[in-house]
């Protein structure tokens, strides 16, 4: 293990002016391309997804260089075989190993390429731009936050405006523009279209009052899953696939706000919840 500097970026995340590291290559004095790495607060929601490693970065200490969607591995480090150390190689090699045995999962989320037009970033963004201290909060707000939220508080206050966030958190969604708002459909509801209790709220509310079954129908077609019932079906189809699909089903940021069924999960009869990391792996392997 080396020393390295802490980037300037990872202020406000960690204490430490300088971090070990392990060195992946065998000149390790000499310069090399930085590779890539990716921000993981949207994809670790997906249980699919499974972050081996980091590195050093100018994003944050928890960006991903190795990491795994389904059956595809991302290995961020750019270099070749002939420029690694014996741990460089060797960390090749087991990840191509690793990835080798998972054949039958795959990737669920597909978030949108934000070089094919707006996207919507996780809330994860707000919450690490709260946090940098090195950064303009409005002007790398600006790029993903709606007028709205912008108004509601002053980010120009990162502190004061956290406190604001904290409160609407679990109501922000994104627009039709991509940028990050509050669902105050959502909000006036009461129940965070994120948390579990969302599918027993709306139900029972499509048995209530006409006006608040409507809104319930409009949220259930904003956030549920597309195999759900759909906009006609009565409270008591909802409650039956609420009941069968329940233990299978995970909300996702980046892949547009929504919930989403785990197919591997549902097959095998485990919980998404209980069927993260390594016990995704074909089950012949014995992992």
């Amino acid at each position: 293990m080396i020393r390295r500097d802490a980037p300037s970026s990872w202020k406000g995340f960690v204490e430490s002016t300088n971090v070990s590291v392990l060195p992946l290559v065998q000149d390790f004095v000499g310069q090399h391309n930085s590779g890539w790495c990716t921000y993981v607060e949207g994809p670790l929601e997906s249980p699919d997804v499974e972050i081996l490693c980091g590195g050093i970065n100018d994003k944050t200490p928890t960006a991903a260089a190795i990491w795994r969607q389904g059956n595809l591995l991302h290995f961020g480090f750019d270099l070749s075989p002939a420029e690694m150390s014996d741990d460089g190689r060797a960390l090749l090699v087991n990840s191509i190993a690793y990835i080798a045995t998972f054949t039958e999962d795959r990737p669920i989320v597909r978030s949108p390429s934000p070089f094919a037009g707006p996207a919507p970033e996780p809330r994860g963004r707000i919450d690490r731009i709260l946090k940098r201290e090195d950064l303009d909060t409005v002007m790398y707000l600006k790029g993903s936050v709606a007028s709205s939220m912008l108004s509601a508080a002053d980010p120009g206050k990162p502190a004061a405006y956290q406190i604001w966030y904290d409160g609407v958190r679990d109501f922000v969604h994104a627009d039709e523009n991509a940028k990050l708002c509050v669902d105050e459909e959502a909000r006036v509801f009461g129940i965070p279209p994120n948390k579990p209790g969302f599918f027993d709220g709306m139900i029972a509310a499509l048995q209530g009052p006409v006006k608040r079954a409507e809104l319930a129908r409009r949220l259930l077609v904003r956030y549920a899953p597309p195999e759900g019932p759909g906009l006609t079906a009565p409270a008591a189809i909802w409650a039956d696939w609420w009941k069968e699909h329940k233990a299978f089903l995970f909300f996702s940021d980046v892949g547009g706000y929504r919930w989403y069924l785990d197919p591997l999960a549902k097959r095998r009869g485990i919980p998404t919840a209980k069927l993260r990391g390594p016990a995704r792996a074909d089950r012949q392997f014995g992992l």
